[in-house]
């Protein structure tokens, strides 16, 4: 199966918060679908948000038991112990992902998202899109200042 190298990343709103100020830099999983290190991550902040707020590049993908991975990142995952344990309860391994070059951007609400592709639904994990789709996504982020005073406009795609 191929990797993908951009991805919707669904992650709640407080986590998303959390990685783009810098407090969270490990995103963690239970499992994943085949992705590569250096694949863009749009990150999409679930409900109430329900919007894309930032992008990330995967540093590093890590395996391991739940226990290894606390002890190696407990300190940039932006969870307190009970919760990293109830989340991993009954699995082996836990998958954690690293982020890099995190950038904040003007939020692509669902609504938006649901004309830049038809039929538009957040994933559970992570969906793949085509390169032609994230340059899409790249052009709706955009944000292009006017001459004039502290106007700004949303560039359309």
């Amino acid at each position: 199966m191929a990797k993908f190298s951009e991805a919707i990343i669904s992650i709640r709103p407080a986590f998303a918060e959390a990685i783009l100020s810098g407090r969270k830099t490990v995103e963690l999983r239970r499992r994943i679908p085949p992705i590569e290190v250096g694949a863009r991550l749009w990150i999409y902040a679930t409900r109430p948000a329900a919007s894309i707020v930032g992008v990330a590049i995967i540093d590093t993908i890590f395996r391991g038991t739940p226990q290894a991975v606390w002890e190696t990142y407990s300190d940039r995952i932006a969870i307190n112990r009970d919760d990293f344990d109830s989340y991993f309860e009954g699995a082996r391994e836990a998958i954690g992902i690293r982020l890099s070059r995190v950038q904040r951007m003007q939020p692509i609400n669902i609504e938006q998202l649901r004309i830049w592709k038809e039929g538009f639904h957040p994933p559970q994990v992570l969906a793949r899109i085509t390169a032609s789709e994230a340059k899409r996504l790249r052009q709706m982020s955009s944000f292009d200042k006017e001459d004039v005073g502290n106007v700004v406009r949303l560039l359309r795609a």
